[in-house]
């Protein structure tokens, strides 16, 4: 098999592999594999001749980013790719993400209900916000009443009442 067959089979077996890349989850496997096969290629254009292995990198180089940014517009619209990407946003669902930081300022003095046991950290009710909270010491168990004495952050520090 002469020379210039070895380079483009190289070159055509590296876009097949990264092709099948967008159908085949591999872990990046088939890319390395697709980029052992670029390698191979421009190795084996050096040994032809030094400006085509320098004109062949540089097209190369300049070709890749764009296949890779083709391969992340097009993966989207994949059968893998349409059970993996999520397609819309998701809702938050109230007491169940990530409070408003403003909101927990204001929890400083109040009182709740331990929904959890706080070992250090569990959920607790403010009327009808469930808010994970963390114990000042120790364990808090279940259904005991704590107090809000500091708010760092989304980190609220409560301590059991006596």
């Amino acid at each position: 098999m002469g020379i210039t067959l070895l380079i483009v089979t190289a070159f055509v077996l590296a876009g097949v592999i990264m092709i099948l890349e967008l159908f085949i989850p591999s872990h990046g496997v088939l890319s390395l594999a697709a980029a052992a096969c670029l390698i191979y290629g421009i190795v084996n254009c050096f040994l032809v001749s030094q400006w085509l292995g320098f004109v062949v990198t540089i097209v190369t180089a300049a070709a890749l980013p764009v296949f890779i940014v083709a391969m992340v517009r097009i993966w989207p619209n994949t059968w893998i790719g349409q059970r993996v990407a999520i397609k819309t946003a998701q809702k938050a669902i109230p007491g169940e993400s990530i409070p408003d930081v403003n909101k927990l300022d204001k929890l400083i003095g109040q009182v709740g209900e331990a929904i959890t046991d706080l070992r250090p950290v569990g959920a607790v009710m403010f009327g009808a916000d469930r808010i994970d909270c963390v114990a000042e010491t120790g364990q808090i168990k279940k259904g005991f009443k704590v107090t809000v004495i500091h708010v760092e952050g989304v980190r609220v520090v409560v301590r059991e009442q006596t």
